[in-house]
């Protein structure tokens, strides 16, 4: 009875304060105050993560680079590199300890050294002040800009301004009380804030005096202004608290913090963020709900985070928030990141396993584990039952809250668990799944053959003897309709209902391997297991596809408010549309994407992959909650945190084998270059490992290539000529920067690259072309002469032959009967007729002789065509007394010697038949340029020739064949026209360029004539 009261006290307590806490808080479920310091994602960079150490000061710029001032030198982070950063224009840094650094809205980065030096950089380029531009000796302790466009720096030898590139001490001028300006920063409406060592002070927008807000104030290391307005100032000494409201009491801004702190912030959402310098960094996340108190070190409001939990160093000197959100902290060992991550985990006692999940009423869960006690578990917090019994699988349904363990089997009600049945077996050490009955009883699976179920009665035992090997239920589930469904290892499902059972199996489709997880949903049974997720319809099975790596191990799967599916796999939680889904399960060629959240979301561990089961579980509230081997993360579907902010682009610099250039302006490269390397980064400071790029260079790439995450580009033997490379990038949620970034880079042409290279290896090209066509051209008239020579010495061969055979045979032959004829007396008719026959045998005989003679000479032999064509007309007018007339209109200088030939040849046959033939009174020899060609014409008065004959030639005559033959070798064609009633035509064409070897045109003829100077 007493341990039932203090239990109902405990809780009655709990529920009250829980109630004041959200009344308070009134705060939405994504506002990070809500969460325990130990609740944000956090990274550490220390120095072998290549982190700077003794970071002093900390500042974001517009390019979304994060600076890091240390105390020996500047450096950039642009999330994944640290580069110890260097000005290109404008020298070096003329000093190396950091002590502050500011970043104006215009762009740029102010540099505040010790030992007065400063140094503002942009662009690359840097300007330095020193004494000689008014600056005082002192360390810069901050900078700041106001909306004038004046620059102010609080030293240790006062407030200065920057005026004109001269700065000068103005505290005194504007009354300001002090001697030194300790620190100073700009408020939300545009004041000025100084600390000195007498006084905390403003100056208005455009105003001309300070106005002082308090004297009470000791050496403050930090100025800072809370979402309502008021001043808070850190203290050396005094800790930290709210120094100036505009309206009400100081004390009701906020409490005294007695805490040494370096730094001051307060978030977006209002909490304070306090580096200290030897205790970690502090936070509180209500100011309000502790105004009026004082808060000492160990006190449990200002929670703590510290470098036994991760943080780089416990000595931590510097705090700012970066425009997605995240709050980076500085300290002497290195860098550290707090970030609101999509998985909130849960603030469960440490060393705490195997997590048994149940949704409690109206929101949170319900945490069973083996170790500790049972306990309520919600976003905004931990709430222990005084249940202490290990519960290792947990159900609800509509009248019940079901655990189950070694000790036995409980139901909850009203947040109390009440024994409701020992197991069967007590030597058995734990349930593996529970599930009412929906009649106030309950089934269990105590991985013993068969399944269990609890009545009024006592304890049921069904051996399932339908299944081998004995199995047990991994998981049990009732659904709308009173069926038991029990999943098993190797691919089998049973479904129960009113004493009959139904297997569902490999053979009905099923693909999953060990079932261990089940989820009924509007008429559909789904599946989880280690291969995958399925779904039940109407007694078949159908396996659903997904893009990307198969999933694996599902081990818990449910249906948010939203329509959207969400499993705890391998993978990690997987999210897959309502949409995409049901497409899926129409489409078995389908596969649906999936958006995974892993470590760098928030999971801690792995994915629970058995026992307990499920792990995934939809609070009433409709936050979901999964289980993993480190502990227990959710999740609101409705409220998932998201980076809007499109990532900066730049392009970090450009490197061959030669050598490297920075990015900027255009990049010259030297000919030949072979391997170029372009580094590229994205400022996006959340998730820099999901930041993922896109790169073309134009006249290089025809479309964007996929970098993936890499931040470098390569291209090997990059072609010469003026490239644009261009780089773009998205965030983790795939907002992308399409403006990106981009560099000219001009690749030098090597001398053979160059035009006029390629235009003297042309000329080249073509003289050789010309020099091959000059000496084939000479080859060929070579091998010409030489088939000319033979062919003359072949017709010098048969004149001799018919000379000296056939004609002297004739002769004698003819001189034999011309005897015979003598002895016949002249008055006998036998004489006349023999006389006549000698006398057509004298005449065979002169037509003999003339036809070797024309075998034995030659055209070229009488000199020039024309020269040779008066010979032939004189020679053929004499022995036929029929006159012949040669005219010439035709320069045959250069006449090629073959043309000549055949030409006079022609001539010469076409002659002869006119004289033997056709019984002409005139014969007309012309030579004459006609166009582009040379024309031979011969023409005739005597009788015609008939068309038969014209086209097909006399039996046994070959003259008119052989015109048209000589014709064809020279490249000419022949034309013989001729009338019956007189007259016939012998014309013959040659193109002057064949006719006349040197021949030219204009051009040509300049050629001939240089190249004649040339030899």
């Amino acid at each position: 009875m007493r341990l039932k009261r203090a239990l109902a006290a405990c809780l009655y307590v709990w529920l009250v304060l829980a109630g004041w806490v959200a009344c308070a808080f009134a705060a939405d479920a994504t506002d990070s105050r809500d969460r325990d310091i130990a609740q944000f994602y956090h990274t550490a960079w220390t120095v072998r993560e290549g982190a700077p150490g003794q970071v002093t000061a900390l500042a974001q710029t517009q390019d979304g680079y994060l600076w890091v001032g240390t105390q020996t030198g500047l450096y950039r982070f642009d999330g994944v590199r640290f580069e110890r950063y260097r000005p290109r224009e404008g020298g070096d840094f003329p000093a190396s300890s950091v002590a502050s650094l500011y970043a104006p809205a215009s762009g740029g980065l102010w540099v505040g050294f010790r030992y007065g030096v400063a140094s503002f950089v942009k662009d690359d380029r840097a300007t330095h002040y020193a004494a000689a531009s008014g600056l005082p000796t002192g360390t810069l302790y901050a900078i700041a800009g106001t909306a004038d466009g004046r620059i102010w720096a609080a030293t240790f030898n006062g407030l200065v301004s920057l005026d004109h590139g001269m700065w000068k001490q103005v505290g005194p001028a504007l009354g300001l009380p002090g001697a030194r300006a300790r620190n100073l920063t700009v408020d939300s409406g545009g004041r000025l804030w100084v600390a000195t060592e007498d006084a905390l002070a403003w100056l208005p927008p455009g105003g001309h005096r300070f106005v002082v807000a308090t004297h009470a104030v000791g050496r403050v290391n930090r100025i800072a202004e809370a979402p309502d307005g008021a001043i808070w100032v850190a203290e050396a000494d005094g800790g930290v608290r709210p120094a100036w409201v505009a309206k009400g009491r100081v004390e009701e801004a906020g409490p005294v913090l007695r805490l040494s702190s370096a730094g001051l912030l307060f978030d977006r959402d209002g909490a304070l963020w306090m580096p200290t310098l030897g205790d970690g960094i502090r936070r509180v996340p209500w100011v309000h709900v502790l105004a009026g108190r004082t808060i000492g070190a160990e006190s449990g409001e200002a929670q703590r985070f510290v470098e036994n939990q991760g943080l780089s160093s416990d000595y931590a000197s510097s705090v700012i928030q970066d425009r997605e959100g995240n709050i980076w902290v500085g300290g002497s060992r290195g860098l550290d990141r707090f970030r609101t991550s999509r998985l909130l985990p849960a603030m469960l006692p440490p060393g705490a396993t195997d997590f048994a999940m149940v949704a409690a009423a109206d929101h949170g869960i319900w945490v069973g584990t083996k170790n500790r006690p049972l306990s309520w578990v919600d976003a905004s917090g931990v709430a222990t039952a005084h249940m202490n019994q290990a519960v290792t699988a947990a159900s609800r349904d509509a009248e019940n809250t079901w655990l189950g363990g070694p000790g036995g089997i409980w139901r909850l009600r009203d947040g109390k668990a009440e024994p409701y049945a020992p197991l069967p077996f007590p030597d058995y050490s734990g349930v593996q799944a529970v599930v009412g009955d929906g009649k106030g009883g309950v089934w269990v699976s105590i991985n013993r053959p068969g399944i269990f179920h609890f009545t009024e009665g006592g304890w049921e035992h069904d051996p399932l003897p339908a299944f081998p090997n004995d199995p047990a239920p991994l998981v049990l589930m009732n659904d709308r309709d009173g069926q038991l469904w029990m999943g098993f290892a190797r691919d089998m499902v049973l479904i129960r209902k009113n004493g009959r059972d139904t297997h569902i199996g490999a053979e009905q489709g099923l693909a999953v391997g060990n079932v261990t997880a089940l989820l009924e949903d509007r008429g559909t049974v789904w599946i989880g297991g280690e291969n995958g997720i399925g779904a039940v319809v109407d007694g078949r099975a159908h396996m659903i596809a997904t893009k990307g790596e198969p999933l694996r191990g599902v081990s818990g799967f449910v249906r948010d408010h939203r329509g959207d599916y969400w499993a705890n796999a391998a993978q990690g939680v997987v999210r897959i549309s309502g949409t995409e889904m049901a497409r899926a399960l129409e489409d078995a060629n389908y596969a649906a994407p999936v958006t995974v959240f892993d470590s760098l979301d928030g999971l801690p561990g792995t994915p629970a992959q058995f026992r307990p089961l499920p792990t995934a579980v939809v609070a009433d509230d409709g936050r979901l909650w999964f289980a993993t081997t480190s502990g227990i993360v959710s999740i609101d579907p409705a409220n998932i945190p998201r980076n809007p902010l499109a990532p900066p682009v730049s392009i970090r610099s450009i490197a061959t084998d030669a050598g490297t250039w920075p990015a900027g302006g255009n990049v010259e490269l030297p000919a030949g270059t072979e391997r170029l390397r372009i580094a590229f980064t994205a400022t996006s400071l959340t998730m820099p490992e999901r930041v993922n790029f896109r790169y073309r260079m134009d006249g290089v790439d025809t479309r964007w290539r996929e970098a993936g995450s890499e931040r470098e580009a390569i291209y090997t033997d990059p072609p010469p000529g003026r490239h644009v490379f261009r780089v773009i990038a998205a965030n983790e949620d795939g907002v992308t920067n399409d403006d990106g970034a981009s560099i000219a880079i001009t690749v030098e042409h090597a001398f053979y690259q160059m035009p006029w290279f390629f235009a003297v290896c042309a000329v080249i090209v073509a003289l050789l072309i010309w020099i091959a066509f000059l000496i084939r051209l000479r080859r060929i008239a070579s091998q010409l002469r030489a088939r000319l020579q033979e062919r003359h010495a072949e017709r010098e061969r048969i004149a001799r032959e018919l000379h000296d055979t056939l004609l002297q045979s004739i002769q004698g032959l003819s001189m034999r009967f011309q005897a015979i004829a003598n002895r016949v007396p002249p008055d006998e008719p036998l004489r006349v007729a023999m006389e006549g026959a000698l006398d057509r045998a004298d005449e065979a005989l002169v037509e003999a002789r003339d036809r070797v003679r024309d075998l034995r000479s030659h055209g070229s032999e009488s000199g020039p065509l024309d020269v040779a064509l008066r010979a032939l007309a004189a020679v053929y007018a004499a022995e036929h007394t029929v006159p012949v007339v040669v005219t010439v209109h035709a320069d045959l200088r250069g006449l090629d010697g073959l043309v000549c030939d055949e030409l006079y040849g022609v001539a010469r046959e076409a002659v002869h038949n006119a004289t033997t033939h056709a019984d002409a009174s005139r014969i007309d020899v012309e030579l004459r340029l006609e166009a582009r060609d040379l024309v031979l014409s011969v023409r005739d008065d005597g009788r015609g020739i008939d068309e038969g004959v014209l086209r097909d030639g006399r039996d046994g005559h070959w003259g008119l064949r052989g015109i048209r033959e000589r014709a064809h070798v020279v490249g000419g064609v022949a034309a013989i026209s001729s009338r019956l009633d007189g007259g016939t035509e012998v014309a013959v064409r040659v193109p002057v360029e064949r006719a006349f070897p040197g021949y030219h045109t204009p051009l040509r003829r300049w050629w001939r004539r240089l190249r004649s100077a040339l030899r």
